[in-house]
């Protein structure tokens, strides 16, 4: 099985409690962090097992469940696409000074994974940095 994933990290000044709150935990709050997003709808609070639909600027519709999860600090969403499955892991911990340190670790893995990430992975690349700075504007306002 092939797989391919990017990785950023980013510290910012903003608690990882807000983080959690204002940008994480609430999905309508994600297309404000995800530039690529149009919306985003969760079945319920997010939890392990959640299921939520994002829709794309680019038109792209996907469905996806939480693989992963540990209240205040991670979560994992997972989608299916065709010979294929697309995660998103979202970490956020605490620095030494009360800020939050964010990992974010785009992935996808699957027989067709190496068709996907030319389609798909430029674009993660490039958007994971600006979104972690956009998460950690939202956590501070208010």
């Amino acid at each position: 099985m092939s797989r391919w994933e990017t990785t950023s990290a980013y510290e910012g000044d903003a608690s990882p409690a807000d983080v959690w709150e204002k940008a994480y935990a609430d999905a309508s709050a994600w297309p404000a962090w995800n530039a690529e997003l149009k919306s985003a709808k969760l079945d319920g609070p997010l939890r392990l097992g959640a299921t939520a639909r994002i829709a794309f600027k680019t038109g792209l519709r996907l469905r996806f469940e939480v693989v992963e999860f540990e209240e205040g600090r991670l979560f994992t969403d997972e989608s299916r696409l065709p010979g294929a499955r697309m995660g998103h892991r979202h970490l956020v911990e605490p620095t030494e000074s009360g800020s939050s340190r964010l990992t974010n670790t785009i992935y996808i893995e699957g027989r067709l994974a190496p068709i996907w990430c030319r389609v798909m992975g430029p674009r993660a690349s490039k958007s994971l940095p600006d979104a972690q700075r956009a998460v950690i504007e939202l956590a501070k306002v208010g």
